[in-house]
């Protein structure tokens, strides 16, 4: 029996991954949390507040970079080994968290929660500045990393911070997004195409 708050979140996620927000009624969710309609009205009136909840748990903090990467790393070459780990270690939650053996689209845990991505930017109100600040974030966390590389001269000293902290994004959310349709982000992939790239810029 569902009692609190976090799990009726932690059970709707699993409903708003495979079904679409307008196709995912309150007693659909319900039934999921495992309790009647009063259950998950008595914490949320409406769906798009529990809706709202979900993607502050599951998107803005979970995304937010400062919960999944550290800027303590001495290097570029450490902090890139910590951003694979923190990558890793945030898929594998969501892998173990929706994971349940039901995949009626034959899709992998990484391709529902591209789509959940997608429902957040249309459904969440004005939700494209948090977004776009979560974005940022990260970016400035890649091109302060970068710099201190450069500066120590752990890199080329003609390195163009800007373009490199975006490559490295780009590497990043092009990888995670192509391989989503299939079996979902290759971590060993991944490293890889930093350990590339980062060939490329060390001095």
């Amino acid at each position: 029996m569902i009692t609190n708050r976090e799990e009726v979140i932690d059970k709707a996620f699993k409903v708003f991954l495979k079904m679409n927000y307008e196709k995912a009624s309150i007693s659909t969710l319900a039934k999921a949390c495992g309790v009647v309609k009063t259950g998950v009205v008595y914490y949320f009136p409406h769906k798009l507040d529990l809706f709202i909840a979900v993607a502050d748990k599951f998107v803005l903090q979970l995304q937010s970079p400062a919960n999944k990467f550290t800027t303590s790393a001495n290097t570029l070459a450490e902090f890139i080994d910590q951003y694979v780990a923190g990558v890793s270690n945030t898929m594998k939650g969501i892998v173990n968290l929706v994971d349940d053996g039901n995949d009626p689209y034959d899709c992998c845990p990484n391709f529902y929660y591209i789509h959940f991505l997608s429902q957040v930017r249309m459904y969440y109100p004005n939700v494209r500045q948090k977004i776009a600040n979560i974005f940022q974030q990260e970016y400035e966390m890649w091109k302060k990393v970068i710099q201190k590389a450069k500066d120590n001269g752990e890199i080329k000293s003609d390195t163009d911070v800007s373009k490199a902290a975006r490559l490295f994004r780009e590497v990043f959310c092009g990888l995670s997004y192509e391989q989503s349709f299939l079996n979902g982000l290759n971590i060993n992939n991944l490293n890889d195409s930093f350990q590339y790239l980062y060939s490329f810029l060390k001095a």
